[in-house]
Parts: C-alpha cells; structure tokens; sequence
C-alpha cells in the first residue's frame, strides 16, 4: 500500500513539475521577444456545469487564416494555462478535451505596443450530453445557395477537431433558413446546406455513419423575422448530438 501511495505521489509531483517548467518556458519566451510587445494571457479551463478544472489543450490560431499558432496545456489540478501572442495580429484560442464542447475566444492584438498580461480569460467547456444542441456561430453560405464562404473553414475545421477528440458522438447537422422565399424551396435549400457541412465532415476524416444531415428550412424560428437581425439570427448552421457510444 505505502509503495503504491508513493508511486501515485512520485506520478502527482513529475506532472506539477511539468507545468512549473511550461511556466518558466513562457517567462523566458517574453524575455526573448526583445523589444517586441506581447501579452501574456492566462485563466482556467473550467466545466461550466460545476466550476471543476478540466485537463485540456488550448490551442490558438490566426485570424482569418486560421492557421494554428501553438498549443498549451491547462494544469489538471486547478485549469489554470497561460499563453503568450505577439502583437499585430488577430487571434482565436478555444479549449479541447474529450468529453466536452469546445469553445472559442477572439483577441485583437493588432493596436498593442506595450507588453501586456490579461488575466481570468476562464474557458468554459460544456459537457457533451446525448440531445444537447450547439450553435456553429461562423459558418456562412452564399445568398440562396449551398456554397460554403472561405470564412466559414476555420469554424467548420474547429467543428472537425470537436469530433475526432470525442470519437463516441453522433451528430445530425441541421440547417435552418428565414422566411424569405418559397416554402418548399428554402426546405431544399436547408437540406443542402446540412449535407454541404456533413461533406465537408467527411472530407477531412469523420466516418459518415456519424453523421445526418437534416434541413429544417424555416419551420424553426429562433427569433422574429420581422427584421434583418432576426432573420439572420435564424440562418443558421447547429449540431445536436444523437449518441455518444
């Protein structure tokens, strides 16, 4: 029992030194930046459900390239990470850990000229639950057509690394239109634009026994159509999870 005990401690004492050593990595990071502004970011990685930390890797990229950047680990003790951005650039940063929605933030460093630490950038991870749906906020088609917009990837790739790390999850890919139009016609529409997404899926490795695609045209509102905000809030591209097994 005492050599087991001490194995699991020896285990526990090699990891906090790990993240110890990941933090004087940044620290001599800011020093061989020179002259260069930077910003030194750092929070938790959370479940949104009960404030836990979660063990997760923070991965950030370039906007509107999104061209991943780095990666960084949270400490699975207490979530606590920290990165470190150069100026002159626009970024996004998200969580992701099997078991959990990830979830993306945005920073614009293109005005900073000062090295800078910002702080309780908390990262909340929802946990993947069977019938949960979630909202692909920046997934974009041309007007009345099922052509994706090239703004549209780094969503659509951020979605695609959600489902390699939660392998066990089914999907359906559902798409809703506004109420401009022919009813019969923006049906059509929705439904090619779901299996535009579940393609895309396919395309870049997830098996398509995972995947449904389901077009909803205008049938399901989420705001009032009355006016151009509403209409474009139901535009709009969302998963819902049918298994996770």
């Amino acid at each position: 029992m005492i050599i087991f005990e001490g194995i699991f401690a020896l285990k526990f004492m090699m990891k906090r030194c790990l993240f110890i050593l990941i933090g004087l990595l940044f620290i001599t990071d800011i020093f061989s930046q020179g002259s260069q502004a930077v910003v030194l970011i750092s929070g938790r990685v959370v479940n949104e459900r009960n404030m836990q930390p979660v063990e997760a890797r923070i991965v950030w990229e370039l906007l509107p390239e999104g061209k991943e950047v780095g990666i960084a680990r949270s400490d699975p003790s207490n979530g606590n990470y920290k990165i470190i951005l150069p100026h002159g650039k626009k970024y996004g940063y998200m969580a992701l850990a099997e078991g959990y929605y990830s979830v993306t933030k945005f920073l614009d460093l293109t005005n900073l000229e000062q090295y800078t630490e910002i702080d309780e950038q908390n990262l909340f991870l929802a946990p993947v639950m069977e019938s949960q749906v979630a909202r692909l906020n920046n997934v974009f088609f041309k007007d009345g057509s099922d052509e994706l917009l090239p703004e549209s990837i780094c969503e659509l790739d951020r979605f695609v690394s959600f489902l390699k790390i939660n392998k066990k999850v089914s999907v359906e890919i559902a798409a809703h239109t506004d109420n401009v139009g022919d009813d019969n016609k923006n049906m059509e529409l929705s439904q090619r634009r779901a299996q535009k997404v579940v393609d895309y899926c396919i395309s870049k490795g997830i098996k398509k026994e995972r995947l449904v695609a389901k077009g909803y045209g205008e049938t399901q509102p989420v705001a009032f159509n009355g006016d151009e905000d509403g209409r474009a809030m139901n535009r709009r591209i969302e998963f819902k999870v049918l298994s996770i097994k």
